[in-house]
C-alpha cells in the first residue's frame, strides 16, 4: 500500500468509527505504532482530522470535556517518541546528590527509566509505578508519598499525601501537566491531584513542567497554578514558534527536545 493510499484509509477509519486509537490502526493497515503516528501528524497538519492522546478523531468531533482523563496506558501510546526526547533532556538535568520530585504521568516514567547511574540521588514521588520502577536501581532513594490511589493514573493523593509532602523539599519538581495555558495556568482533570501538585510546586526550589506539544493552549478542569511559578518547561520541537516565543517572554527557560 502506498503512503497516501494509507493516508486515505486512516481518515476513512476514523471518520467511520468516530475514533480510533494507534493500535488499532497499525493492526487494520499491518504497519507500526511509530508510522501510524507519523502519518496522523501529516493528516492533522492536512486538516483532515484531530489527534488525541492514542489515536485520532474526526475534525468535527474535536473533545470540548475539560474533565475527560484518560487512562495511563492510553496516554502512552500519544506522542511516544516525543515524550522520550523530553525524558531524556530532563535526566540531563538532575545532578548527583540532589533531591528530586516527580509528579505521575507517562513522561515522568520515561524519565525514571532514564536516572540509573546518578549517584546519592534522592527521588520522591506520589507515582505508585514510578516509586517500583525506581525501587531497584542502586544510588537512588526512593521515597513514596502515600495516600488514596488514582487507578487511572497511578496517583496517591489526598490528606496523607498532602501531609508527607508538607515535611520535605527538593531542588527539583519535575510537573507533568494536562493542560498549559498562557491566560488560566496549568491544569488537570482531577481535583485531588491538583491539590498535590499545589504543594509540590511550593516545597520544590525549582519547578520544570515535561509536556509535550499536545498540552499547549489547552485548559482542564482543575487550575494548578498560573505560568509564572514555573522556571522551566520541556516539550518537543513541535511547539509552534510563537507559543515558544511567548513562553520565553515570560522570563521561563524553554528546552525544545
Amino acid at each position: 500500500m502506498f503512503a497516501e493510499e494509507r493516508l486515505l484509509h486512516i481518515v476513512e477509519i476514523v471518520n467511520r468509527k468516530g475514533k480510533a486509537t494507534v493500535a488499532e490502526l497499525s493492526r487494520a493497515l499491518d504497519v507500526s505504532p511509530a508510522t501510524v503516528r507519523r502519518d496522523l501528524e501529516r493528516l492533522e497538519e492536512k486538516e483532515l482530522l484531530v489527534r488525541t492522546h492514542g489515536g485520532a478523531i474526526p475534525v468535527q468531533g474535536r473533545l470540548t470535556e475539560v474533565a475527560h482523563e484518560q487512562s495511563f496506558s492510553e496516554k502512552q501510546e500519544a506522542f511516544a517518541e516525543e515524550k522520550e526526547r523530553i525524558a531524556a533532556a530532563a535526566a540531563g538535568l538532575i545532578a548527583d546528590e540532589e533531591a528530586v520530585l516527580l509528579t505521575p504521568g507517562t513522561t515522568n516514567m520515561l524519565l525514571a527509566r532514564k536516572l540509573a547511574g546518578k549517584k546519592e540521588l534522592t527521588v520522591v514521588t506520589n507515582a505508585a509505578n514510578i516509586a517500583a520502577r525506581l525501587g531497584d536501581l542502586p544510588g537512588i532513594d526512593v521515597i513514596l508519598v502515600g495516600g488514596k490511589l488514582r487507578s487511572k493514573s497511578f496517583a496517591l493523593v489526598g490528606p496523607l499525601a498532602e501531609q508527607a509532602l508538607k515535611n520535605i523539599r527538593v531542588d527539583k519538581l519535575f510537573l507533568g501537566v494536562d493542560g498549559f495555558d498562557l491566560r488560566q495556568g496549568l491544569t488537570t482533570p482531577n481535583l485531588s491531584e491538583a491539590s498535590v501538585d499545589r504543594l509540590m510546586i511550593s516545597i520544590a526550589r525549582e519547578v520544570i513542567v515535561v509536556a509535550d506539544r499536545s498540552k499547549f493552549n489547552r485548559v482542564m478542569f482543575s487550575h494548578i497554578a498560573p505560568v509564572d511559578v514555573v522556571n522551566t518547561v520541556i516539550t518537543d520541537k513541535g511547539l509552534s514558534p510563537e507559543l515558544a516565543r511567548k513562553i520565553r517572554e515570560l522570563g521561563i527557560r524553554l528546552i525544545l527536545a
